[in-house]
């Protein structure tokens, strides 16, 4: 009888334990960076439909740093879901800098009682923002100015005799405007939050992660990181002027195509001058193919540029062979008589090539771009030290805008939604039911 009574209080404390874990679970989902409540809005439809959640989506001031936003997601959490705000199966995921404040928050609210058992951070700067640093330091203006300079370069060489609506119009203003002065970089500008707390080395950040790894270093948590094809800059952009990630690169190459044309028209119009012995006509041409070289040329580096802006690039030494002429009056290394010295008093030999051409080995440093979302690397959008399993989810070919929508990158799948489903669907902490009455 006894067996029995343990047996059926066994059987109650289990049923009553998975209850709790698979009941309906509290989401909530935190914008980023002068986001809002609508910033999350296709997912968490999506999922309030599919899944037994219960959501909270609000806007927060992001202006003023993360702790001042983390105060503000506890709060919401303890007026919205009052007696359950301190539910251990409560689930929060953030995106950007929505990610570290739900990362603050739980550091915050350690003493007085966590708000949430778990959380997913999604493309957000664990480690800092480089492009905050270049903000900072200056080299967001200076790049922005650099690339002024040399787009205008071209349409200005032309002053008197360009069509201006076939290139200068569109080039010296809107793809100048849209790869520095625009809304969402001048976002980033004059705020405590920039300026100060998301910098790769803030102490906002580094009292964050330090919490993590040692106070809490258990807590359920998993990193979505997104990773956009290249040009990663000018997909972006494209997704914050025109809602995906492919008109404004057609733009860009089309303007490529057209300073690559000016270039090689005025190239060949000096040779024909100089040709004709017209040496002004030809200098002034030849001036004129520099000047839009430049143009070209910034455009096809532009995201080398800006990958040193936002610090997702590393260098690497290549080795590489060139044929080389070795003159006999001046040879490398220089010859000299059988009968001369070094300073070791042996005979240096003529060089045997000489007269001839040579395969000689060099070394070069070339850069690399790395894995990013266009704002944000790779390296700080996952979070290391991490004993959750399979802690790492990835989102292919999607920028650091539209991975809170992919449904805008027009190849028919939502990239994001799948690795959402995949979380949802494992048999751990995170796994999440299927709404009953669907």
């Amino acid at each position: 009888m006894k067996y029995i009574t343990y047996k059926i209080l066994f059987l109650a404390i289990f049923f009553i334990s998975h209850i709790n874990m698979n009941a309906q679970r509290n989401v909530i989902w935190v914008h980023g960076l002068d986001g809002n409540a609508n910033s999350w809005k296709h997912y968490n439809d999506i999922f309030d439909n599919e899944r037994d959640i219960n959501s909270l989506r609000q806007t927060y001031n992001t202006g003023y740093g993360i702790n001042n936003m983390a105060n503000q997601v506890i709060l919401s959490i303890d007026n919205y879901y009052a007696n359950k705000s301190h539910n251990p199966n409560n689930l929060a995921i953030g995106h950007s800098m929505g990610g570290v404040a739900i990362r603050d928050a739980d550091r915050i609210t350690h003493n007085t009682g966590n708000r949430f058992g778990g959380y997913i951070t999604v493309t957000s700067p664990n480690y800092g923002a480089p492009i905050s640093n270049s903000l900072s330091d200056g080299s967001v203006a200076s790049a922005g100015q650099n690339a002024f300079n040399k787009i205008k370069a071209g349409p200005i060489s032309e002053f008197f005799s360009l069509p201006w609506g076939i290139v200068a119009n569109w080039t010296t203003t809107t793809l100048g405007k849209i790869y520095i002065t625009n809304d969402l970089v001048e976002g980033l500008q004059g705020t405590p939050t920039t300026n100060n707390d998301l910098k790769q080395g803030s102490s906002a950040i580094s009292a964050i992660n330090i919490y993590t790894d040692n106070v809490n270093p258990n807590i359920p948590r998993i990193s979505i990181w997104a990773s956009e094809n290249s040009p990663v800059h000018w997909r972006m952009f494209s997704t914050q002027v025109y809602g995906n990630d492919y008109t404004l690169v057609n733009h860009v190459n089309t303007a490529r195509g057209k300073y690559d044309s000016f270039y090689h028209s005025n190239r060949t119009q000096a040779i024909i001058f100089s040709g004709l012995l017209m040496p002004s006509q030809a200098a002034l041409r030849y001036y004129r193919a520099v000047q839009w070289k430049k143009g070209r040329d910034w455009i096809d580096n532009s995201e080398t540029v800006w990958n040193s802006l936002i610090k997702s690039y590393h260098t690497e030494q290549q080795t590489y062979w060139v044929q080389v002429w070795v003159p006999c009056d001046n040879t490398y290394p220089p010859m000299k008589s059988t009968n001369s010295y070094d300073d070791n008093s042996k005979p240096i030999v003529p060089d045997p090539d000489c007269g001839e051409w040579r395969w000689v080995q060099r070394t070069r440093y070339v850069t690399i771009n790395d894995p990013s979302d266009g704002l944000v690397p790779k390296y700080t959008q996952i979070m290391k030290n991490n004993p959750t399993p399979n802690s790492e989810y990835r989102v292919y070919g999607a920028n650091h805008l539209e991975v809170r929508n992919m449904t805008v990158d027009g190849n028919n799948t939502d990239e994001t939604y799948e690795e959402f489903k995949k979380i949802f669907n494992r048999e751990d902490w995170f796994k999440t039911d299927l709404n009953p009455n669907k």
